[in-house]
């Protein structure tokens, strides 16, 4: 069941991606929900789970983009395993802590992006760069709301015992 709604949502996610997201985006701003998707599957699922997770939304993102294969998908599995190794150290029941991790791998992800534009092309001006990476990032955290539902629906969080 869980592999179906996987493979569902990166098919909801992929068009939602190409179609109205594209036209939404504010002066070339759009949320990221694949990023979204994948922090909170590290989050909320198991580390293996959350890997194969990671894969998917990757690679659908990677068949979309105009980049080279397997980056994105690359990039997803890193934030995966390093947020499922440390997500212990953290209170991730409340949907304000998960939004703010998402609100942190999405401007790690998005400076990223941006550092590589600037090795390429070094005519870029740094203040309207940073200010996309920032609104980028907010926009992406605000609209992770619904994966978190999501999540919480179908795969309902288990209270850990090392919270305590």
């Amino acid at each position: 069941m869980l592999w179906i709604i996987i493979v569902a949502c990166a098919l909801a996610i992929s068009v939602l991606e190409s179609t109205t997201f594209s036209q939404v985006g504010l002066s070339g701003v759009m949320p990221d929900l694949f990023l979204a998707f994948v922090v909170l599957a590290a989050l909320n699922l198991d580390l293996p789970e959350a890997v194969i997770v990671a894969t998917v939304m990757g690679l659908s993102k990677d068949v979309l983009s105009q980049g080279p294969l397997g980056l994105n998908a690359s990039f997803f599995i890193c934030t995966t395993i390093i947020i499922g190794l440390l997500r212990h150290k953290l209170f991730t029941n409340n949907v304000l802590v998960q939004m703010l991790v998402v609100l942190i791998a999405s401007i790690i992800y998005r400076g990223g992006s941006a550092a590589v534009m600037w090795v390429y092309y070094d005519t870029l001006a740094p203040l309207p760069v940073i200010l996309s990476i920032f609104c980028g990032a907010v926009c992406t955290a605000a609209i992770a709301a619904g994966p978190y539902y999501i999540f919480k629906k179908f795969r309902p969080l288990q209270l850990r015992r090392d919270i305590f």
